[in-house]
């Protein structure tokens, strides 16, 4: 016997499923799928086996050959069991798969109808005859193309991302070993491409149990013993490079070979570092992928968190990236607002949270974290007692939230927020490895979030001086009513940064009508400006009126009608923020903001309500004094009108004088194209 790469092929290939073989028999528990894998590995293992016994052509080798038939069509049919026992499935034809496997075996191995002869020259098949009865093998080979069907209907079927890709692993390793079975019809036949396939299926299948847990075996590796292999590669490439270097200049001696030697090893060293980095760099990609990812979410977080002070793209940026790291669809922050103690939503991805959910000051949840580090699950919120106080509504919150994780974000010991996390894509429950990540990203970029909110709100906090001094000078500037009230409209979209406001005055007889509206986009049309608001709405108005207090309503309130959403314009907006404009002893009306985009945070946060109030404040002022203003104007026309008819009753000739000329004037007026104010 030979030994060259045709003998080595199968011995490789033995070696491999001798691996798998032992890593799934010694897999607890032993599962019907792994029993039936086990099978399979078996009959690849006498594959295998059997086609090194040919190649090394010692004896009996057209027995062998007929062992390698068999194990081939064995092969096939432990596939299809396999594939029923991952599925569960069970078809009714299949109870006849082993008769036929064993009579086929019995015909292949004690006669020549179905093998021939064989011949091998140099460990290469020469050639191989087969008899009529070959046919018996299609069946056989017809069992795969079945499994492939029912294992991509599988996938096509579930949402487990992580057991749609092993599925993916096993097909595809599945296909290189089938595909190339049918090269033994060619002349490739005398070559063992088909025992080199199944090689690469090997291989294919113990990454799949190593990287991706397939038919839910774990394997712990050590990283030391893994970072070993590419150690032990370059260090034998350095000693042949040496050894190589004394060989060519072999003729040197003493001191020159020392010499020769040394710059030798240094440039070798010098350029096998960098391989030896970039190879530990692969290893990390292949084997500790979820480990490898989650070292460097950290590093590009602490890198670029520092220098952020927006806090919206702060909590952006750890959003995006924990979720697509980790694959989780759902996620947001919670920050504490320092008003009100309130924990509200600052920012989140895939949740249709409510603009108004939130954790209050008290709740168990915050105070649970107020002295406690640790990350709570869904399961700890139902079983805990500490979580039984919650109110029905904070429980149908967190119902609502989807949340399968919660992480405190905390400065100094101080609770500034929650993280909260939705279950993973592939519906598996967060391992310790995650958590303790996810608690990392918390803590490293508290810090940050608690800068960024800071800074956030001093810039909120000049925003709000800034435009209530522009405001202020505005209104002060003006008595007319129709300027003042325009004036206040575009002020208020402008600074809360939303789509459109409008401003509603109350009449003597309680009807609410639309005076101004100013808006972003083309809503002029539907915003009901200079019309009285449908009635539905005005039970709204008098509680807020009542309360005194703004208020926010979303489309998605369940308590809202479509009649009432439509006549509250929520038809055409997201949310409506309705502030009071409440003066000295009377009701004068509203100021009603409406954005109408999904928006990325809150538009009426805590900071925008306050900011809502004080120009509802300082509109108040305004209105109530242009209101006195027309008022007045209107007494001193009154006053005029009045005193003109007296001195009019006094003489009959030019009783109606005043009136004429008033009359002549108006026709002037128009004619000259005044406006009515002129008139």
């Amino acid at each position: 016997m030979n030994w060259n790469i045709n003998t080595l092929v199968p011995v490789i290939s033995f070696f491999l499923y001798a691996v798998l073989f032992v890593l799934v028999t010694t897999a607890t528990p032993q599962t019907v799928v792994r029993r039936s894998f086990r099978w399979y590995l078996v009959t690849m293992l006498s594959w295998s086996f059997s086609g090194f016994m040919v190649l090394a052509d010692i004896s009996w080798t057209l027995f062998w050959f007929r062992v390698m038939s068999i194990s081939a069509i064995a092969t096939m049919a432990s596939i299809l069991f396999f594939t029923q026992a991952l599925l569960e499935k069970k078809g009714k034809w299949t109870k006849f798969v082993l008769p036929y496997l064993l009579i086929t075996s019995i015909i292949v191995g004690i006669s020549d109808l179905v093998v021939k002869s064989v011949s091998v020259e140099n460990n290469i098949v020469v050639d191989y005859q087969f008899g009529f009865l070959a046919i018996l093998g299609i069946p056989g080979y017809l069992f795969v193309p079945y499994a492939f069907v029912e294992l991509i209907r599988e996938i096509r079927k579930t949402n487990d991302e992580i057991h749609k890709t092993r599925l993916q692993y096993l097909i595809t390793g599945i296909g290189i070993m089938y595909l190339a079975t049918f090269l033994n019809a060619t002349p490739l036949g005398k070559y063992p491409v088909d025992i080199a396939a199944n090689s690469v299926t090997a291989l294919l299948i113990a990454y799949a149990i190593l990287r991706y847990h397939l038919l839910d075996i774990r394997v712990v590796i050590r990283q030391g013993m893994v970072y070993s292999i590419p150690t032990i590669i370059i260090g034998a490439a350095y000693f042949l490079i040496i050894t190589l270097s004394l060989t060519v200049f072999e003729l040197y001696s003493g001191v020159e070979i020392f010499l020769l030697s040394l710059i030798v090893a240094v440039v070798t060293a010098l350029l096998a570092e960098p391989l030896r980095v970039r190879a530990q760099l692969i290893i990390d990609r292949l084997f500790f992928r979820e480990k490898f990812d989650s070292q460097v979410m950290l590093q590009n977080l602490s890198s670029r968190a520092s220098s952020v002070l927006d806090l919206y793209k702060i909590t952006n940026m750890i959003l995006t990236e924990v979720t697509s790291t980790l694959h989780i669809p759902r996620a947001a922050f919670f920050l504490r607002d320092e008003d009100t103690g309130i924990f509200q939503v600052t920012n989140q991805i895939g949740f249709e949270l409510p603009g108004n959910l939130s954790f209050r000051q008290g709740h168990p949840v915050a105070l649970w974290f107020s002295t406690n580090n640790q990350p709570l699950t869904k399961h700890d919120l139902e079983v805990h007692p500490q979580f039984q106080s919650l109110w029905k509504s904070e429980r149908q919150d967190l119902e609502e939230m989807e949340a399968e994780l919660l992480i405190p974000i905390k400065v100094q010991s101080q609770l500034v927020g929650i993280f909260t996390l939705g279950l993973k894509r592939s519906e598996q429950v967060y391992s310790t490895e995650e958590k303790l990540t996810l608690s990392t990203v918390a803590n490293q970029t508290a810090v940050a979030i608690e800068n960024a909110r800071l800074y956030t709100a001093e810039q909120n906090h000049r925003r709000e001086i800034d435009t209530l001094y522009d405001l202020a000078r505005q209104l002060v500037a003006t008595d007319d009513l129709t300027t003042v009230i325009n004036s206040v409209s575009r002020y208020a979209t402008e600074s809360v940064h939303v789509t459109y406001s409008r401003i509603l005055i109350r009449e003597e007889n309680g009807d609410y009508y639309c005076r101004a509206i100013y808006h972003e986009q083309n809503l002029t049309g539907q915003l009901g400006l200079g019309k009285i608001e449908p009635i539905v709405a005005e039970h709204y108005f008098r509680d807020i009126m009542r309360n005194g207090q703004p208020a926010v309503l979303t489309i998605s309130d369940p308590d809202l009608h479509d009649e009432e959403k439509q006549a509250l314009f929520l038809n055409g907006a997201r949310t409506l923020c309705l502030s009071p404009l409440i003066g000295v002893n009377e009701y004068i009306g509203l100021l009603v903001l409406g954005e109408t985009g999904s928006n990325h945070k809150n538009p009426f946060d805590t900071s925008n309500i306050r900011l809502v109030k004080a120009i509802s404040d300082h509109a108040t002022s305004a209105i109530q004094r242009a209101m006195l203003h027309e008022q007045l104007e209107e007494n001193f026309l009154q006053t005029v009108v009045s005193l003109a008819n007296a001195i009019d009753a006094r003489d009959a000739y030019t009783g109606d004088h005043s009136q004429r000329m008033g009359d002549l004037a108006t026709r002037v007026s128009q004619a000259m194209n005044l406006s009515m104010k002129d008139i």
